[in-house]
């Protein structure tokens, strides 16, 4: 279905990109003044600001919410736009990606162009999908309360949290995303005791022994080239789990290059579902989603399928 777009919302991240992504705000600008479109702008200064401009400018009846950034920002903008759209379900807004981020995992997964040019023009004449989204509710990072968000590409128990954090504190810049994320990886295998895990997983409670990491979510592309094997679409109202257990340290290092093919689903055997409830971590209890540390166990995620008006794929 296409509906041209007439009014547009920019939600800007200036440090995108280790703040290299400006150099791609002059064309965007540049072909949204030739269209004679609509719009309006602002930039996100700290951690939040993408889900709240999203959310006030959705209720202020733009057509069209656009995350300018990285995976962070599009995750941030998908929360607020989707929070949105819960609280008014006949608000016709709709939510697109103008990426210029490091890696775009979020655009490979729902085959959205990189291209300033073709997005942009694909974005203005309003060809829409609706994919799946995850809502998640967990505890605060300093504090009891929950907060309740969404999710696009996935969640992380075990090791995903310490390696968002030491990937995020200039790794990835120092050495680009790949080599910065391994080293991140490594470092975090190193510091970390696998630990045992109780979920409930479409309301079946299940232990899982020796855990390194719980992989829950949508976007089988998980960050920085590392990825999940699987089949699964943007749109079948399914998420998956895929539980990294059972194994030493030593053997988790020797099939780490399978993370990056994503063949260790032929081993670590993926369960697709729509729900799932995570009570306890055996002290690992830091929840990490889309790239960043955000709160702490115990969490419950579940699939809403087609929740999210994707436009210009």
């Amino acid at each position: 279905m296409a509906t041209p777009v007439k009014s547009l919302f920019l939600v800007l991240n200036p440090s995108s990109r280790s703040f290299s992504g400006q150099k791609k705000w002059p064309r965007i600008f540049e072909l949204l003044d030739r269209s004679g479109v609509n719009y309006e702008q602002a930039l996100t200064e700290k951690a939040g600001d993408g889900s709240r401009l999203a959310f006030a400018a959705a209720k202020r009846g733009f057509d069209a919410i656009i995350a300018v950034g990285g995976d962070g920002t599009i995750n941030e903008v998908i929360s607020g736009t989707a929070a949105a759209l819960a609280a008014e379900p006949d608000n016709p807004c709709r939510f697109g990606v103008i990426y210029t981020g490091t890696s775009p995992d979020f655009c490979a997964f729902h085959n959205l162009s990189l291209d300033p040019d073709v997005i942009v023009g694909r974005i203005l004449t309003g060809p829409t999908r609706h994919a799946d989204i995850c809502r998640i509710a967990h505890r605060a990072s300093d504090s009891e309360r929950q907060e309740n968000r969404y999710f696009s590409c996935s969640a992380n128990f075990g090791l995903g949290a310490a390696i968002a954090r030491g990937s995020n504190s200039g790794l990835r810049q120092r050495f680009g995303d790949f080599i910065g994320t391994l080293l991140s990886m490594l470092t975090a295998i190193k510091n970390y005791s696998p630990r045992q895990f109780r979920l409930k997983i479409d309301g079946v409670e299940r232990n899982f022994d020796q855990v390194h990491n719980i992989f829950i979510g949508k976007n089988p592309y998980v960050a920085s080239g590392i990825r999940l094997k699987l089949d699964i679409s943007a749109d079948d109202g399914r998420m998956y789990l895929v539980a990294l257990h059972g194994i030493s340290r030593f053997r988790l290092l020797s099939i780490l290059p399978r993370v990056y093919t994503g063949s260790f689903c032929n081993e670590f055997k993926p369960i697709f579902c729509r729900s799932v409830e995570i009570f306890d971590g055996g002290g690992a209890d830091e929840v990490e989603y889309d790239g960043d540390p955000q709160g702490r166990l115990p969490a419950r995620i579940e699939i809403l399928p087609r929740r999210l008006p994707l436009i210009g794929g």
